[in-house]
């Protein structure tokens, strides 16, 4: 699944790369992003608002949540956002309902995934900022209070069923959300007044609070979570992975992709990892791609795609996907697929 400027959702076949349906985009088509999820034959993903024009003449752009049939590309239902935010934290699956940020900035309401339905809305108080995340299909807010003044962060389980929020823990400092491990949130506090050493810390889903010894660089183009290891890459292309079990850095080493500008808003795609091949792939906007070895950090290939020139006045991440031990590269409205000879 994919979108562009011409469409809000496409489907391809990922062993031919044929178009089986598209969504058109509503309206200008002045955005790229992608699906966020696919579950039981439905998809969700983000459609231009039909906003009216402005007494100006002037367009005025925003966003809707939309599901969409996976077999026949039939619009289901769609529901406005309040605003343009088209990121994870925007909407994200939990048991039995699209959890979404919606009606209003400081709300997340459970949707039903057949009808758009709301089942429950939880909204947080004002001056506080919170990052969501599931954890076996549960919600969890962390948040804390957004000031210039460092304030201790709550996190909160809301039950999938009611919307009812418990809170699981309080931690020191405020804390970024990194990703997810198994049935833990993985949490970084900042170590030092420059924010160049992070504190890695755990919490289960009963609530139970782990801070790992050894510390994190600082600072990174982008960090994920695979499985009991963090990954992360510095603006400088060094590459790290750090063991959420122990919190020893595993292995360090050059990323073998031209980076970005940190100056710009351009940025590397999330890393992806191929488990059965023990390999993280990493994506830049110029095209280049680099497996390491997930163990030790060894490079073990690197490859590059054409990814054209691109589109004037837009700026988007580049995406990687992982299908079986295929690659399938994005980046604008272009599309790659490759096979990189590891294992093979």
């Amino acid at each position: 699944m994919n979108s562009g400027s011409a469409y809000d959702v496409v489907k391809f076949d990922a062993r031919t790369g044929e178009r089986l349906w598209t969504v058109k985009v509503n309206r200008e088509g002045d955005g790229l992003d992608h699906p966020f999820a696919v579950r039981d034959g439905v998809v969700y993903a983000y459609r231009n608002h039909t906003a009216k024009n402005q007494p100006n003449g002037d367009y005025a752009g925003g966003t809707d949540l939309m599901a969409v049939d996976a077999g026949t590309g039939k619009r289901l239902w769609t529901i406005e956002m309040p605003q343009d935010d088209r990121t994870g934290q925007a909407a994200m699956l939990i048991d039995g309902a699209v959890w979404a940020n919606t009606p209003s900035l400081r709300t997340m309401s459970a949707l039903d995934p057949h009808t758009g339905a709301e089942k429950w809305h939880h909204t947080w108080a004002k001056g506080v900022v919170c990052q969501r995340a599931v954890l076996s299909g549960g919600p969890h807010l962390v948040c804390t209070p957004d000031t210039e003044e460092v304030h201790d962060t709550d996190v909160f389980r809301l039950d999938p069923a009611t919307g009812e929020a418990h809170k699981v823990t309080t931690l020191p400092g405020r804390q970024q959300l990194v990703g997810t491990s198994a049935d833990r949130l993985v949490l970084a506090g900042a170590a030092d007044a420059a924010g160049d050493e992070l504190q890695l810390t755990t919490v289960s889903g009963s609530g139970k609070r782990t801070t790992l010894p050894g510390q994190v660089k600082g600072h990174a183009a982008t960090f994920t979570v695979a499985g009991d290891r963090l990954i992360s890459v510095s603006w400088k292309g060094k590459a790290a992975a750090y063991s959420l079990i122990t919190g020893q850095t595993l292995w360090t080493g050059p990323v073998v992709v031209t980076m970005p500008d940190q100056n710009t808003m351009a940025s590397l795609a999330t890393p992806v990892v191929s488990a059965r091949q023990g390999v993280v792939y990493f994506y830049s906007p110029t095209g280049d791609l680099s497996g390491l070895d997930l163990r030790t950090g060894k490079q073990l290939w690197h490859g590059h795609v054409d990814t054209g020139k691109p589109t004037r006045g837009l700026t988007d991440t580049p995406q990687l996907l992982l299908y079986h031990d295929v690659l399938i590269a994005r980046n604008g409205s272009k599309i790659i697929s490759l096979l990189p000879p590891i294992g093979h």
